[in-house]
């Protein structure tokens, strides 16, 4: 089959018959139960975001400091992904699942007790390990309860999760922390989330096993199944191809997933100017127009099946619409500077436009995850989830640095948003080139985890450099400013010192400088919390700016 749109060819063998419909649905009340604890989990992962306009003043946590928070959870998260899978597979699902699940809401709950940026990097780090248990554990789950044909609608569901949380955690955590403060979301939220374990310890047992599960509900399950193969090593895991493919496509889209996941709260209040109860409200819409995607992005890849299309052309046909749909988002970094478009205020077309985004993306990841059980062997799938998510979460985290570093010097994200909008396109042709061709992968190399150890070192001396680069300060200190900014602008003598300011939590100061033009440059510099001075390249627009309008400051003469 060609699409035209793409130019991609793809030639997989198609489905035969479907089987008639078993008796019970047990699979979907398990399906449910992993649903829940999606929503758990990404409602404990986005609490700490959504609370950074509560708490980042008192604790004086900038751009790159939150950026190396949000490292702090995403490395550990992906690293961890490279052993939980395997651990898993041993240990079965049941057991996997619920200690993964009790860690996280541990740490979750301990946020409360944090000071510093440092504690709070000691806690995310914690919540990372715990968390990283949940998507092998739930890909696992619907590759054992699922046939291929529900498959994609199953991982479809459970991802909605996600987006639940995600829409719950505006909703609870801004509330609670209006009223009681941030420790108190942290705490409560984190115990209600407990109650989930008490349903998983009387509910799950494999469908073999289980007493709800009717002989022809069993059939069903069964009956497009895989081969089932001994677990791989982790050698014969990365002689597969189609993990390559995998891990690339996912490492370049999960980076503006998790950039809008992790940032959005402090976008709409910083440089849309938004109140907290708006955000509170406006971000449930991005997320529930995403729970339709990730449904939606399952049910059409499953619908594509059923019309005669090939697997690999139904998944990578319902991806390019997704990558399609993703591309709005480059602009809106650009719609900061306009109060209203068509009149309609700007915050608006934002939130319509990331709304799509997060619609886009999850539709793109339901058919990335089935894509993974369509090409693995059952009997590895929870490792060979937890080692692409491992892959994925270096990307996550490079995009993550690269946001800190052009706020910290722009005060913009102009320049991560047209980023974050390309990647989906890049990372769909990435995988054609590599995964033409979509089929269970017969296990018959082996890589040599000497390279394989060299290339994950150099990724994270990569990942090494950039938190350099991004903690690296442009001046040392004002005089260190002071003597190297005239070379920088051109200026012909010292500045004139202006009137003091505060841009948030740092005190800010005001400088002329006369230029050899002859004109003269007015700007502000405002000092983080080891006396380093940084440019304010918005002046008095900064957010939370208090201090003169620029155009009251008396000019010098040129």
């Amino acid at each position: 089959m060609v699409l035209a749109a793409s130019g991609f060819v793809f030639h997989e063998p198609r489905f035969g018959m479907i089987a008639e419909r078993p008796k019970t649905r047990y699979r979907w009340t398990v399906c449910a139960l992993v649903f829940f604890a999606m929503t758990v989990n990404y409602l404990d992962r986005q609490m700490f975001s959504l609370l950074v306009p509560f708490f980042e003043n008192d604790l004086k946590l900038g751009p790159t400091d939150l950026a190396l928070i949000n490292v702090s959870f995403i490395l550990p998260y992906g690293m961890a992904m490279l052993f939980v899978g395997r651990f898993i597979d041993r240990v079965g699902i049941k057991i996997g699942l619920a200690t993964a699940y009790i860690v996280w809401t541990a740490a979750s709950i301990a946020h409360a007790l944090v000071n510093s940026l440092y504690g709070f990097m000691g806690m995310r780090f914690v919540l990372g390990i715990g968390e990283s248990g949940m998507y092998p554990g739930a890909v696992k789950t619907m590759s054992d309860w699922f046939p291929t044909r529900e498959r994609s609608i199953a991982n479809g569901v459970f991802n909605a999760g996600a987006n639940l949380g995600a829409i719950l955690a505006p909703l609870l955590g801004v509330a609670i922390a209006t009223k009681w403060g941030w420790r108190a979301s942290f705490v409560s939220l984190g115990v209600i989330g407990a109650v989930w374990l008490v349903f998983w310890k009387l509910m799950y047992k494999g469908p073999d096993e289980h007493p709800k599960v009717s002989a022809s509900e069993l059939e069903y399950i069964r009956s497009d199944r895989d081969e089932v193969t001994p677990s791989m090593s982790y050698s014969q895991l990365f002689g597969m191809r189609p993990v390559y493919g995998l891990a690339i496509a996912k490492a370049l889209t999960d980076g503006p997933w998790w950039f809008i996941l992790l940032w959005l709260p402090k976008i709409l209040v910083d440089q849309f100017h938004a109140s907290k109860p708006f955000m509170a409200l406006s971000i449930p819409v991005v997320y529930i127009i995403g729970d339709i995607g990730s449904v939606g992005g399952g049910w059409a890849s499953s619908i594509l099946l059923r019309r005669g299309m090939t697997v690999g052309s139904a998944r990578k046909t319902v991806m390019l619409i997704s990558a399609i749909c993703v591309l709005p988002v480059s602009g809106v970094g650009l719609l900061v500077d306009h109060a209203a478009i068509a009149g309609i205020p700007s915050v608006y077309w934002a939130i319509a436009i990331l709304a799509l985004a997060a619609g886009a993306h999850q539709g793109w990841s339901s058919n990335l995850f089935t894509l993974i059980s369509d090409t693995v062997p059952k009997s590895s799938m929870a490792m060979a989830v937890g080692a692409i998510n491992g892959f994925a979460m270096v990307g996550v985290s490079a995009m993550q640095f690269f946001v800190g570093r052009m706020v910290q010097v722009t005060s913009s994200y102009t320049l991560p948003f047209m980023v974050a909008g390309t990647l989906y396109l890049i990372a769909l042709v990435i995988l054609q080139a590599i995964l033409p061709h979509v089929k269970q992968w017969p296990i018959e190399k082996r890589a040599d985890m000497r390279l394989v150890g060299l290339g994950a070192a150099g990724l994270i001396a990569a990942l090494g450099y950039m938190l350099y680069v991004t903690n690296r300060p442009t001046y040392l200190s004002v005089d260190d400013y002071l003597k190297l900014r005239p070379n920088q602008i051109h200026a012909s003598a010292q500045p004139i010192p202006g009137p003091g300011a505060k841009v948030g939590w740092m005190e800010a100061k005001w400088y002329q400088w006369k230029l050899d033009t002859g004109g003269v440059k007015t700007e502000l510099i405002k000092i983080d919390t080891h006396g380093q001075p940084f440019v304010e390249e918005k002046g008095d627009k900064a957010s939370h700016y208090e201090g003169p309008a620029s155009a009251s400051i008396p000019k010098l003469t040129p």
